[in-house]
């Protein structure tokens, strides 16, 4: 999935739809519409950023989103409630934060895996060096 930047959006797409009954300027619906339409575009571009970014500043989401701030908080915390996506905002640091913490469970099995794999590396280590005394001890014999 890849960003749907609304600007190119509605320059490319806009004035064709804005000619059709449903998405007319000319009418309430059409604008509200039309409006709703902008609204899901900005919503499909938070779950692919959501998706793709760990952790992004509040200034590449405005850049990404090509809204305000204050505009990006609020698709931010839309989404956040409706439970599409997880973020945590820290408005002072000014950065938004996607990652969902692990549960303790969760964090022990990591890493248990972690020193699983370490400790293969040290078998595996220990193998190879043993193997190398013998090979030099060949040597040296000869």
């Amino acid at each position: 999935m890849e960003l749907t930047r609304w600007p190119a959006v509605e320059s490319v797409y806009g004035p064709e739809f804005r000619k059709t009954d449903v998405f007319s300027a000319q009418t309430d619906d059409g604008a509200a519409r039309w409006m709703t339409l902008r609204d899901r575009v900005i919503e499909h571009n938070i779950r692919v950023i959501a998706k793709y970014y760990t952790r992004a500043t509040i200034t590449r989401l405005t850049e990404l989103l090509d809204l305000g701030a204050d505009d990006v908080e609020a698709f931010l915390s839309r989404a956040v409630v409706a439970g599409t996506i997880y973020a945590r905002v820290d408005r002072p640091a000014g950065a938004v934060s996607f990652a969902k913490p692990r549960e303790g469970e969760e964090q022990l099995n990591a890493w248990a895996s972690d020193v699983g794999k370490l400790l293969g590396l040290v078998e595996k280590t220990t193998h190879l060096i043993a193997k190398e005394e013998i090979v030099n001890k060949i040597a040296r014999a000869i």
